[in-house]
């Protein structure tokens, strides 16, 4: 059965072309369900694996040196960490301290933050973050003394 439209009777008659609705399609709750733990269990599958991959690179850092004014101040012993992991780094002053006002590290590490804290000792703090690669090599600190 053809359905009726009265605006379009007044502009000839052109809904009599069959308008009928389609027929609905059932789609069973439980299926709907299926495939939505279907693609959770696939996207936490991806995830696993991406973490699990991310998780072989290492960074082996052989030693750590800190300078300042051009000279060495103290190297310490390595220790080795996971790609993109941070690390802090502390430095204590215990004879003759500096007025520190800034650090930078060697590449490919990246400074994520520099504090320095004065009472009762001095201590530097150097935040670094390790690179995305496999390194395995020294890890250089160099203050700024302002």
């Amino acid at each position: 059965m053809a359905m009726h439209d009265n605006v379009a009777t007044f502009y000839g008659a052109y809904d009599q072309v069959g308008l009928h609705r389609l027929p609905r399609m059932r789609i069973p709750w439980v299926l709907v369900v299926l495939v939505l733990a279907i693609f959770v269990l696939i996207g936490l599958v991806v995830a696993d694996v991406a973490a699990y991959d991310s998780g072989k690179v290492t960074v082996q850092v052989t030693s750590v040196s800190w300078y300042a004014l051009g000279g060495l101040l103290t190297t310490s012993g390595g220790f080795s960490l996971h790609a993109s992991q941070t690390v802090t780094l502390t430095l204590t002053c215990n004879s003759i301290c500096f007025r520190l006002d800034g650090a930078s590290v060697s590449s490919p590490f990246q400074m994520v933050s520099f504090a320095v804290t004065q009472q009762p000792v001095q201590y530097a703090n150097v935040t670094v973050q390790a690179p995305t690669v496999s390194y395995d090599g020294p890890l250089s600190v160099t203050l700024s003394v302002g």
